[in-house]
């Protein structure tokens, strides 16, 4: 086990407003769906010079505020993007030791989220600090096994849609037979 802070680089989103002549995207957490997977109609909507911001595949963002704490992994985005400041983003020191969807996996594990609800803070808006993700105990397993527990998730979100789908196809099944039957 290693805390966060010594396998990522933790920030915070930046603050920008829109721009007249926009070159970059703000990631915000309605531009994600419930998964994770970044919506297609997003237009830039602000400019940025400061690399130091700039999100690159495999920057992890957890959404800090409010109550769902998703991570999600930066997939390869063309245009330039920065994260919002509802998103803490993490940086992984080294993607060949810990891979970004292992990571994005466990934080989003029941267990690290209801810990991460624990260590919330805030009267309205419930709010993960840095400080507190940093000191996160990170269990970190072997490639191979990191690699195991991407794929098993990967099935397990696969299992769930398929069972989504059965649900609506019984439900047109039945209501076909009921209708028929009047």
């Amino acid at each position: 086990m290693t805390k966060l802070q010594n396998i990522a680089t933790i920030q915070t989103g930046v603050f920008a407003k829109n721009t007249p002549a926009p070159n970059a995207l703000y990631l915000q957490q309605s531009d994600f769906d419930g998964n994770g997977v970044l919506r297609n109609a997003i237009q830039p909507t602000i400019a940025i010079d400061n690399a130091k911001h700039l999100l690159s595949a495999g920057d992890l963002l957890l959404a800090s505020k409010g109550n769902n704490n998703i991570c999600i992994v930066v997939p390869e985005i063309e245009q330039k993007s920065v994260a919002s400041p509802s998103f803490l983003v993490m940086r992984l020191h080294d993607k060949f030791s810990v891979l970004p969807e292992y990571l994005a996996w466990y934080m989003n594990s029941p267990t690290i989220q209801k810990a991460l609800a624990m260590q919330s803070r805030g009267t309205s808006i419930m709010s993960i600090s840095k400080s507190v993700l940093g000191e996160l105990e990170i269990p970190i397993p072997s490639l191979e096994k990191q690699k195991q527990y991407i794929e098993l998730s990967k099935l397990q979100r696969q299992e769930q849609e398929l069972y989504k789908v059965i649900a609506e196809k019984r439900k047109l099944i039945l209501d076909y037979k009921m209708i028929k039957n009047i």
